[in-house]
This record gives C-alpha cells, sequence and structure tokens, in this order.
C-alpha cells in the first residue's frame, strides 16, 4: 500500500508540476518523442554501439536525437564516443544542473546523458530526486524527436522498468548460442512484467552474413511466439566488419569513421526501417514519465 500511494502522489505531484507548459520554442513542444529503448540478454553484443550509431544515423536524416546512457555505473555511450562530459543523471538528481546543462553533445549535435560512475540503479530515491529526474525527462521533448535509452545489459529491474515505460523496444543479440539463450531470457522477463507485451523488435550483430542472421531471427521468433505469444520483428542484421572493430578503438562512431564501411551502410538501412515503422506514432512522453513513476515506487 505504501509504494501504490508513493506513486500515486509522484503521480499527483508530477502533474500538477506540469500542468502549465513550460517556456520554449512551441513549435517544438508536440509531447510526442518517441522513447525507444534498446535491450540485451548479455553484454558485449554491441548494444551501446549500435545506440550511438543508430543515433548518428537519425541525425544524418534531420532528427534531433537525445541518448540516455542507462547503464549507470559504466559509462559506456561516453567511453565509445572518447567524450568527459562534464556533468552525469547524478547531478540532475541531485539538483545540481537541469537536464539541458547536463546533456553533452556529441558527432553530428548527438546530444547524450551520461550515466556516471559510482552509481548502480536508480534506487532508493526521494520524491524530489525521481521529480527532478522525470522532469527533466519531460523536458528533453523539447530538444528531442526521438530519446534512446541505452539500458544496462542483462536481466534486472531497471532494464525491464524502462523497456515497459519506452515506447519501443529493440533487443539486440549476436549468433554465439550464449547470447541467443541470453536474449530469449530477456524477452521472457519482458514477458513476465508485461503480460500484454505483442511486439518487440530484433537485430543481429557480428552476423557473418544474412543468412546466419535470418536463421538467428527464426530461432528467436519461432519460441517466442510458441511459448511466450510474443511476436519479434527483425529489422536485420549488422555483419561483421573490420571497419567497425577499428572505429571502436579509435572512440569514433563507425557510421562517422567509416561512412562507406559495410556496417555504416547497414546501420543506415535499419535506421531507414526503423523511422518508415515510426511514422505517424504518436505516443505521449508524459506517458513514459508516469510509467517511469510508477517502476520508481515499486
Amino acid at each position: 500500500m505504501m509504494v501504490l500511494d508513493q506513486a500515486k502522489r509522484l503521480r499527483e505531484l508530477m502533474l500538477q508540476k506540469n500542468s502549465d507548459p513550460p517556456e520554449h520554442d512551441e513549435s517544438k513542444s508536440t509531447m510526442n518523442a518517441q522513447v525507444i529503448a534498446i535491450a540485451s540478454g548479455k553484454g558485449g553484443v554491441g548494444k551501446s554501439n549500435f545506440s550511438i550509431n543508430m543515433a548518428i544515423q537519425m541525425r544524418k536524416l534531420g532528427k534531433r536525437v537525445v541518448i540516455i546512457d542507462a547503464d549507470f555505473g559504466l559509462a559506456n555511450v561516453e567511453i565509445l564516443l572518447g567524450i568527459v562530459p562534464k556533468h552525469t543523471v547524478a547531478d540532475v538528481i541531485n539538483g545540481v544542473v537541469d537536464i539541458e546543462a547536463a546533456l553533452t553533445t556529441g558527432p553530428l549535435g548527438c546530444m547524450f546523458l551520461s550515466g556516471g560512475s559510482g552509481m548502480s540503479a536508480l534506487t532508493d530515491l526521494t520524491d524530489n530526486q525521481i521529480l527532478r529526474l522525470t522532469d527533466g525527462f519531460l523536458r528533453l521533448d523539447a530538444l528531442a524527436d526521438y530519446i534512446i535509452i541505452d539500458t544496462r545489459a542483462g536481466l534486472s529491474n531497471a532494464v525491464t522498468n524502462f523497456i515497459k515505460a519506452a515506447s519501443d523496444t529493440i533487443v539486440v543479440t549476436t549468433p554465439d548460442p550464449t547470447a541467443i539463450a541470453d536474449a530469449y531470457a530477456l524477452i521472457k522477463s519482458v514477458k513476465a512484467t508485461m503480460p500484454d507485451v505483442g511486439v518487440l523488435k530484433l537485430v543481429v550483430n557480428c552476423a557473418v552474413n544474412e543468412s546466419e542472421a535470418n536463421d538467428v531471427y527464426d530461432k528467436l521468433n519461432g519460441v517466442s511466439a510458441r511459448f511466450l505469444g510474443i511476436k519479434l520483428l527483425f529489422l536485420g542484421c549488422i555483419p561483421f566488419d573490420s571497419y567497425l572493430v577499428r572505429a571502436v578503438r579509435k572512440q569514433k562512431p563507425v557510421s562517422i569513421q567509416y561512412p562507406f564501411a559495410e556496417s555504416a551502410n547497414k546501420y543506415s538501412e535499419i535506421c531507414a526501417k526503423l523511422l518508415k515503422l515510426e511514422t505517424g506514432k504518436k505516443s505521449n512522453i508524459q506517458n513514459f514519465v508516469l510509467k517511469l513513476i510508477g517502476r520508481f515506487g515499486a
């Protein structure tokens, strides 16, 4: 009962706080920024690299993008970009700066919120801290058409919390048998917390060829549909590419460092397919925040 009371109180406070629209460009304030969670069953499958390159490809198409590094404590996004941010999500939560000042500008004007270090999860937060964070997320609507949540790898409440709140989820895996098994475990965990989930999107990374990637999709989609009642929508595959490896070592997105690379072309194709699927979709970012408040309360 205390958990429900806290979530209800936070919802009421958030709605009251945001009953008047913030002062920013009204032409960009539609409250319809799409929130996409990028998840994986295990680490090392290229999830953060996928998040970054998707953001870069979206920017190339003129979309405003913000990446939220939700792998709190490991800060993978800033490492892959070779950028040291001045502020992190902890500064937003603690009221040091507002979310606009906490954002770091990356390649092509793509912005990201650092997950920082020394934080294991968004747990044991006070009401004011939760409100600062959720209010910050609402303010991102004025800055972004797409908000990409780079979640923590594996199965945790933090991951399922963001997946449940997001308007869309992309699961990233590789052809490695353990990665496939862990991806299925993640999908099963999502089903357990979201019984009404219908479709999740899938990307296969580090595939030798498209045939191998299709085999992975067929396996995962088959067992997910049969045992969980979940359909997977295959967005495509990212091939094993030496240029991608070089870009990671240089701490640069392959979509910028080697735009001619096969992996960069595949990122572009997947981005175009994703945006086509998102066309006309109107999900209110306020719903994302309300769902998050409920999950924080839990």
